[in-house]
């Protein structure tokens, strides 16, 4: 496979790393609202998800500079770069995530940029309740794909992240 050598890898490994452990932290903060929850309750929570979006959206930044996998369409980018960690490019690198979470991601994306260039609209503790639950049910899988995809970094890995096909992972470049 074609893409970074050894130091690079071993750099976007600890990269997603630590946005793995960023996501550990924030995830507490996720808690249910009541309905009649204040501005300030909703505004923390909603700040939450924004920042678990942002945590995995470095990654994918990370991931994509790291194999050239450049994006196209800037006036799209946030989009474009998450719909090409579900590609596999091959001969370079596996797809990052399984096509059963492109519905989550893609909601909490939505979610990031309404939040971030919208100063002035509801925080309605039912819509943010309900984007807590789909990350409940499966931000494990999120994680566990980036996981996945660090160990196949480091070559401690023959099964693509994206998917359950094993493939041989990369040889370290001779130092």
């Amino acid at each position: 496979m074609n893409g970074p050598d050894a130091a690079a890898r071993a750099s976007l490994a600890a990269v997603i790393e630590r946005d793995l452990e960023a996501i550990t932290r924030i995830e507490p903060a996720l808690h249910e609202l009541t309905p009649e929850a204040d501005y300030s309750r909703c505004a923390g929570v909603a700040y939450a998800l924004h920042n678990l979006y942002c945590a995995m959206e470095n990654s994918f930044d990370q991931i994509s500079r790291s194999f050239e996998n450049h994006i196209v369409d800037r006036e799209q980018w946030h989009r474009e770069l998450m719909l090409k960690m579900f590609l596999e490019i091959p001969g370079v690198r596996p797809r990052i995530f399984p096509g059963e979470v492109r519905s989550l991601l893609n909601e909490l994306r939505s979610f990031r940029h309404v939040f971030r260039h919208s100063y002035d609209f509801h925080l309605d503790p039912a819509r943010l309740n309900a984007l807590i639950a789909t990350w409940r049910t499966g931000g494990q899988a999120v994680a566990a794909a980036l996981s996945e995809f660090v160990a196949w970094l480091r070559g401690e890995s023959s099964v693509s992240p994206g998917s359950a096909t094993a493939i041989a992972p990369e040889p370290a470049a001779p130092q």
